[in-house]
């Protein structure tokens, strides 16, 4: 069963996009076929993936729009196992449209209804705010990832607060849960990191195993378009992102109850509930 994860902290420069690239062509490494689909305006995750907008023949933004479908939107084989439907500066303006919608926190799981079963994973880059294209990711998602940047006190605040809305989701029958929370940018020489390390627990939120380091190559391989764990595979952070893959998928190779119940499909269910409303 496909797994949807959004990737998302409402503060900017906690390596959202960094993370998303890196975790996919980890996941498309250990032979998880993985759809990156990149709604941030910035988009970042599309160039980290050597990719300019103006150059897709379609892009997130079209898929929002109506004029195109989500699969024939997709740019195929961007790294080993992983596909893209690719970001677009255009998707702020959409964000606008989306206000007077009917159901407008539901567009986005339902462009993506019919192209999420061909993966076993879709990453969802979320933009660096709680408005509704962040609410439309955690609609369509089974999980969030939360990056914290171990550099930035304020990185706490905005994964705090993002935490408090998927709260507030989930009692408005979004169902969505926390994947965990993703130390980033980690130097353990630095105070910052022993203070959040320590606050992290308050947070009341899984933490995860594996951790991030702060490395220079990153910035490299965002200029080059090519994702560090492609463009330095044997370096400490390929192999970090490699053991987060490797976490991240660890529940796939539990083997199910044969007498747990059927559960429906969630996504199913979304369509027919009239509950789901925006969380602002």
């Amino acid at each position: 069963m496909t797994r949807v994860i959004a990737i998302a902290n409402q503060k900017g420069g906690a390596g959202k996009s960094t993370v998303t690239v890196n975790l996919a062509v980890a996941l498309g490494q250990a032979g998880r076929r993985t759809l990156v689909v990149d709604a941030d305006p910035q988009f970042d995750t599309t160039a980290m993936l050597g990719h300019d907008p103006e150059d897709a023949p379609h892009t997130i933004a079209d898929v929002f729009l109506g004029e195109a479908e989500a699969d024939p939107a997709l740019l195929c084989d961007v790294a080993p196992a992983v596909d893209l439907l690719a970001g677009d500066g255009r998707m702020a303006d959409v964000e606008l449209t989306l206000v007077s919608q009917v159901r407008r926190e539901e567009f986005l799981a339902e462009a993506l209804t019919e192209t999420i079963p061909a993966y076993d994973y879709v990453l969802i880059d979320c933009p660096p705010n709680l408005g509704l294209l962040t609410v439309n990711a955690f609609v369509a998602a089974d999980e969030v990832l939360v990056p914290i940047s171990m550099i930035d006190r304020n990185a706490y605040k905005g994964a705090s607060t993002l935490l408090t809305t998927l709260a507030t989701l989930r009692k408005r029958r979004v169902s969505v849960e926390t994947l965990g929370l993703l130390r980033n940018n980690v130097d353990v020489r630095r105070n910052t990191f022993q203070t959040l390390n320590d606050a992290l627990p308050e947070l009341d939120a899984p933490l995860l195993e594996a951790q991030i380091p702060m490395r220079s190559g990153f910035h490299d391989a965002t200029t080059e378009g090519v994702p560090l764990v492609i463009r330095k595979p044997d370096g400490r952070a390929a192999e970090a992102f490699r053991e987060l893959a490797l976490e991240i998928d660890r529940p796939r190779a539990e083997v199910p109850d044969p007498d747990a119940p059927i559960v429906a499909s969630r996504k199913k269910a979304r369509k027919s509930d009239p509950t789901l409303v925006e969380v602002a």
